[in-house]
């Protein structure tokens, strides 16, 4: 059954999100079945996305004003998150309140009094910052103490602009913070049909750390569908990307073609050595994902404080198959989207370690800096994913 509206399809794929869907996938799915115009389409996107970020606050303010929220039907507490909302983002009462009343009354409609009762009950609560940032208290904690402070997290709760990387002359668009990055402020399309690939900048610059020469060999380690690689390969290097999912590189290889690249995919499981070797190395690892909260907004509430360092453990064998495959006086850049010192410099520490080796080396960051030293971490700013980037140099394979 077609949802009648953007408020009935944010229900139900909350609802979804709840039962362990991804927001990303579930939203895009179901708009490309509904031949909605734009504004609706946003509308609803705005909805999920902004009630996904800020669910714990949403929590906190509906909490006075409901005596056992967790026994209300699953519909019915989506739909007062959804008008806490848009109470929270200034919608008047007149504009806000009906509309959320109709809803309930679809799946529940003894409970639309309460709905409405409450929905215009709703007043100011001073939160603490752990709330009104809706981050799990274990991670807030963890962060104030490795960073100093937790406001830059309030990046992930603003709307972020849809950044580009070109690889074709482009016109008309809003320039991003690097080269061939660009900012796209239409309805979504067939990007690669363009020579366009969405790509936040943050991951960009993992691929532009290689320095990488026209013919010279990069590997591309968990390289996914190879968005990194596409980089690459238009300034002219000689990629093959590396990955576990066959899936991902078939999807990236038909994106490639419609881009003009040329990448070559090879399937392995990275825990074991490669059987080859190159001067340039990216090792872009999977993650606890911390810095995507923007647009993965459900993963926080999902995570666990043992996570980062599970990741971590992964995180070293993956370095450990890269650095072999790294060759002497060559570059390996280790990258992760995500803003744990477990997963950083934690990981940083355990390699240099092992590996006298390798060397870190500087990095001159375009982007606002939350901690540099051994390695960069990014801050979540004016739609940037969060990333932490570590240059490392091969200076001496018999160390």
């Amino acid at each position: 059954m077609r949802p009648a509206s953007p408020r009935a399809l944010a229900v139900r794929i909350l609802l979804e999100v709840e039962r362990g869907g991804r927001a990303q996938l579930l939203l895009d799915r179901a708009l490309d079945h509904l031949s909605w115009p734009e504004r609706d389409r946003a509308y609803a996107t705005h909805l999920v996305y902004g009630t996904l970020r800020r669910l714990r606050l949403l929590d906190f303010l509906l909490e006075p004003l409901l005596e056992r929220p967790e026994k209300l039907p699953k519909e019915v507490r989506w739909v007062l998150r959804l008008g806490a909302l848009e109470w929270l983002l200034g919608k008047p009462d007149h504009a806000r309140v009906s509309p959320w009343v109709e809803e309930a009354k679809r799946a529940h409609p003894h409970l639309s009094g309460l709905v409405n009762a409450v929905l215009r009950r709703l007043e100011p609560r001073e939160a603490p910052e752990c709330v009104r940032l809706s981050l799990p208290d274990w991670l807030c904690e963890a962060w104030r103490a490795f960073f100093g402070q937790v406001a830059f997290a309030e990046g992930f709760n603003e709307p972020a602009p849809l950044f580009l990387t070109a690889y074709r002359s482009v016109e008309g668009l809003r320039p991003g913070p690097l080269p061939d990055s660009y900012i796209w402020e239409g309805p979504k399309t067939d990007f690669s049909a363009l020579g366009l690939q969405p790509q936040n900048p943050a991951s960009l610059f993992a691929a532009m750390l290689l320095e990488s020469r026209p013919g010279e060999r990069v590997l591309d380690l968990c390289g996914g569908a190879g968005l990194k690689a596409f980089y690459l390969a238009a300034k002219g290097a000689e990629v093959i990307s590396y990955d576990l999912n066959p899936r991902r590189q078939e999807a990236g290889e038909k994106t490639a073609r419609k881009l003009g690249l040329r990448v070559t995919y090879r399937t392995q499981d990275l825990t074991e050595p490669l059987p080859e070797k190159a001067k340039k190395v990216l090792l872009d690892a999977p993650c606890t994902g911390t810095g995507t909260f923007r647009s993965h907004p459900e993963l926080r509430y999902r995570l666990a404080p043992q996570d980062p360092g599970r990741m971590a453990q992964l995180q070293l064998k993956l370095l450990e198959t890269a650095a072999r495959a790294t060759e002497e006086g060559g570059i390996l850049v280790y990258s992760v989207c995500t803003l744990t010192e477990e997963e950083g410099e934690g990981v940083a520490r355990a390699f240099l370690a092992r590996h006298p080796e390798f060397e870190p080396e500087p990095i001159a960051c375009p982007f606002p800096v939350l901690r540099s030293g051994l390695g960069v971490y990014v801050a979540p700013e004016g739609g940037l994913d969060g990333f932490y980037y570590l240059r490392l140099r091969k200076v001496n394979s018999r160390t």
